[in-house]
Order: C-alpha cells, then sequence, then structure tokens
C-alpha cells in the first residue's frame, strides 16, 4: 500500500518533472538560436530528455515503480538526468554555458522533492561525470579552453554544494508545513465534532441525529438492507433533580450515555434527541436485532449507580424500538417508536418494547 501510495504521488508531483524538462528543451532551443551549441545538438538533447520523462512515465503506469520509494525513484531519475547532461556536454566537445544551466534547473527540481543525504549523493554524480566528460575530451584530443571548462566545473561544483545545503532548509520547511496542515486537520475534525455534539453529553444532538437518519433511511431504501431504531428514555431524572439537585442531574445523564453508547457497535448513532429522551439509530439490523440491541443498552445502564431516588440505587431506561418499514419517512418511524416507548412506560418503564402491525408489543424470542 505504501509503495502505490508513493506512486500515487509521484503521479500528483509529475507536472513539476514534466515542467523541469520543459525547461531544458526550452533552453537548448534558445540556445541553439543564440548559436551558443550546433542545431543538431538542441536537437538531440530536447529527443533524449524528452525520451527520458516518457520513459519514467511509463514505468509508473505500468507499475513497475511500486517496489521503489518516490525518493528513490526520483533519485534514480536525476542521476539518469546527470548522465545525459555529461553526455550532452561531450557532444559540445567543450563546456558551453547552456550546461551548467541544466544542471542548476534539475538541481532545483530535486531540491524540492528530497532529502539533504540524497541530494548530497546526487551532486556528487553529478560533478563526477561532467569531470568525466571533461577529461574524455582532453584525452580525445579536442581543444577546448581548460581556463573557461574548470572555471565553469568549479562554478558547478560550489552551485552542487550550495542546492544541497539549502534542500535541508527546504525540507524543514516542508516538514512545519505538513505538520501545520495536520493540526489544522485535526482542530477541523475537533470543531465539526463539537458541533455535532451536545455539550453536556457528548453525543450528537438533535439535528444530526436527524440527518443520520435521512441518511441511513435512504441508504436502506437504495440497498434494501434493514435499519432499526430506538427511542431511549432516562427514567427518574426530574426526580434526581428534585432530590439531589440539578448537577447530581447532569452526572447522571452523563454516566447514561456513556453507558447507552458503550452498549452499541461502532456503525449505530447515538445522540440526544431532546432533555431526556435519546435516539439510537442501527443500520442493518431488524427488528428482533434491535430489540437485542436495546436489551443490551437497558442492562448496560441498569449498572450505572445512582444516589438513592424511590427506593432506586441504579439507573434504569425505557426504550421502545421500530424498524424502518419501505416508503417511510423519518416522522412516521420516529412516531412508531415513540408509541412503543409510552407503553413501556405505561407498563412501569425499565423495558423494551416494540410494537407490531396491530399497535401491540411485538413477541419475539431473542437470541
Amino acid at each position: 500500500m505504501r509503495a502505490v501510495a508513493e506512486s500515487a504521488g509521484y503521479w500528483r508531483r509529475s507536472p513539476l518533472g514534466i515542467g523541469s524538462v520543459a525547461i531544458m528543451a526550452l533552453v537548448l532551443s534558445l540556445a541553439a538560436v543564440l548559436g551558443l551549441i550546433e542545431p543538431e545538438l538542441a536537437i538531440e538533447g530536447c529527443v533524449a530528455f524528452a525520451a527520458l520523462a516518457g520513459a519514467c512515465l511509463g514505468l509508473v503506469r505500468l507499475g513497475i515503480t511500486d517496489r521503489f520509494t518516490d525518493a528513490g525513484f526520483i533519485s534514480a531519475q536525476l542521476a539518469a538526468t546527470f548522465v545525459l547532461l555529461a553526455w550532452l556536454t561531450y557532444r559540445s566537445e567543450g563546456s558551453p554555458p547552456v550546461i551548467p544551466v541544466l544542471y542548476l534547473v534539475a538541481m532545483v527540481y530535486g531540491m524540492l522533492q528530497l532529502d539533504r543525504s540524497r541530494l548530497a549523493i546526487l551532486g556528487m554524480i553529478a560533478a563526477i561525470t561532467h569531470g568525466v566528460a571533461l577529461f574524455t575530451l582532453i584525452d580525445d584530443g579536442h581543444r577546448i579552453n581548460l581556463a573557461a571548462a574548470w572555471t565553469q566545473f568549479g562554478a558547478l561544483v560550489l552551485a552542487l554544494a550550495w542546492f544541497t545545503y539549502a534542500a535541508g532548509i527546504v525540507l524543514r520547511l516542508r516538514e512545519r508545513l505538513s505538520q501545520a496542515q495536520g493540526r489544522l486537520h485535526d482542530l477541523g475534525v475537533q470543531a465539526n465534532q463539537r458541533a455535532s455534539r451536545d455539550t453536556l453529553t457528548g453525543v450528537y444532538h438533535h439535528r444530526h441525529l436527524m440527518d443520520a437518519l435521512e441518511r441511513e433511511i435512504a441508504r436502506a431504501e437504495r440497498i434494501g438492507k434493514p435499519l432499526s431504531i430506538a427511542r431511549v428514555d432516562l427514567d427518574w431524572l426530574g426526580s434526581v433533580n428534585q432530590t439531589h439537585g440539578p448537577a447530581a442531574g447532569d452526572i447522571a445523564l452523563k454516566r447514561f450515555t456513556d453507558a447507552a453508547a458503550g452498549a452499541l457497535r461502532d456503525v449505530d448513532i447515538f445522540g440526544r434527541y431532546g432533555g431526556k429522551e435519546f435516539l439510537a439509530l442501527m443500520p442493518d439490523t431488524d427488528l428482533q436485532g434491535a430489540v437485542i440491541a436495546a436489551e443490551r443498552i437497558r442492562a448496560a445502564v441498569g449498572r450505572e449507580p445512582l444516589p438513592e431516588v424511590r427506593g432506586r440505587r441504579h439507573l434504569s431506561c425505557t426504550l421502545g424500538v421500530a424498524e424502518h418499514r419501505k416508503g417511510e419517512n423519518t416522522r412516521l418511524v420516529i412516531g412508531r417508536a415513540e408509541a412503543g416507548l409510552n407503553y413501556a412506560k405505561a407498563a412501569g418503564r425499565d423495558r423494551v418494547v416494540a410494537l407490531d402491525g396491530d399497535g401491540a408489543p411485538a413477541r419475539m424470542e431473542l437470541r
């Protein structure tokens, strides 16, 4: 997966590499127009650069580069570019001023992509290959201006060293930018979470629940999967507030939501519908499965301790469950769950009720 991601990163940055090749070809063309190099040499250089770029893009497209890291592949590209520039130096039978410019274009591309150590190695490769081209010209008996050639060589070595040093600064700036982007993303996620959650309990608020229910209904209609919901009411919260004060009621609410949410699956959605009533959305769950999940919520909440109220020492909750029916909107399915909740309250609370088509409690065996 890492190699695939890095290849994707290469494709995203390929315009920079293509642009560098285009600049090199333009420099060669201008040098030929100005008479700095022979037109035949400019044509050969342009063709060679185009062939190198095409070969690299072809390797990426064929997936051959998936076994290499992004930085390793770019380093190989630059090494091949430096060998090609050394070949152009030899073909020019001298050291025209255009050649160092091409080296610098390649190093700028490398500085924006690689770390200092890789660029230092590439700088040495560039200096060595260029030096070998000059020595080969001298050894073959070509008459070149040695003072100009070695002056350019020295300037090129200094420029390569400077680019290597600058690459470290660029890398640190890129790391800081990446960290800042990461922090900005985290802050955005946190802001979205805070905007969609109830400030007291930390669960989703009413608007988010309604949006999520509409999305889940549309999904259930589209793929033909079941969807069930549960209306959940925390019992005796008013008595807790009257007996022990609002602070105790807030604690009871928080303990209740932690227990209820913890009893659900990760794909389920739990939030505050209003006051002491909550709503649980259970995708891919039929009525029987929803009743089982509701009983699990009831049992988890029943284990939470509570300051004694009406002889009770633990929290309790009452739940009404309904399964979405085809063509049914949010109001109708919530209404049927509320009818089951009201039936459960009238029957004594601390229980789960799902109504059948006739409006009577559905009888089912719990798995």
